[in-house]
């Protein structure tokens, strides 16, 4: 009887520490959300947390200007960074976006794809897997705090993705397919 005491106290023991461990993730998660500030910028003066109208205004304007052209997709907008110091395009990207809305119509996340320009599927340089950490660097020059970490998601599809959580703003990274580099930028707070 003082055996199974002793295995059950070892057992309730063991639970009570695995449950009160808590991921890196959510962790920072859970940091973010306490300091309660709101982080809502993200590409082109874009909010998260506007509205549904003011999102396409915006876009419309930037279109307008020339600033952005339409995707590959009709409802994606895009963006051709170039780099001016390496010819023949081999260092240029392009990023894509559309806005996700919420119930109340207001931009609750921003669906964001960037590919290399002269993506071919024989060719690796040119892959997202290579366009990855360049992505990474990018996002973390433009949207300063904290850094992008890995998180292993246990899917087939996506094993692993980098995050990256400023406030109630969340950045999340990962390799969609041999092409696109998928970022998705959402706000954790539900009440916004």
């Amino acid at each position: 009887m003082k055996t199974m005491r002793s295995i059950f106290f070892k057992l309730s023991i063991l639970i009570l520490f695995i449950s009160g461990c808590s991921s890196e993730y959510e962790t920072l998660v859970k940091r973010e959300l306490q300091k309660n500030q709101k982080v809502d910028s993200v590409f082109f003066n874009l909010r998260l947390g506007e509205s549904k109208d003011i999102y396409h205004k915006k876009s419309w304007n930037l279109n307008n200007s020339r600033q952005v052209v339409q995707g590959r997709s009709y409802f994606y907008m895009k963006k051709v960074f170039s780099d001016s110091k390496i010819e023949k395009k081999r260092n240029d990207f392009a990023l894509e976006f559309a806005g996700k809305f919420n119930t109340s119509k207001k931009l609750k996340m921003l669906d964001v794809k960037f590919y290399h320009l002269l993506w071919t599927p024989w060719n690796e340089s040119y892959q997202a897997q290579s366009l990855l950490p360049r992505i990474l660097d990018s996002l973390e020059l433009w949207f300063p705090g904290n850094p992008f970490f890995e998180v292993e998601t246990g899917s087939d599809s996506i094993p692993s993705m980098h995050v990256k959580v400023d406030g109630d703003r969340r950045f999340r990274v990962y390799v969609e397919n041999s092409q696109d580099v998928a970022v998705k930028i959402d706000d954790l707070n539900e009440d916004n």
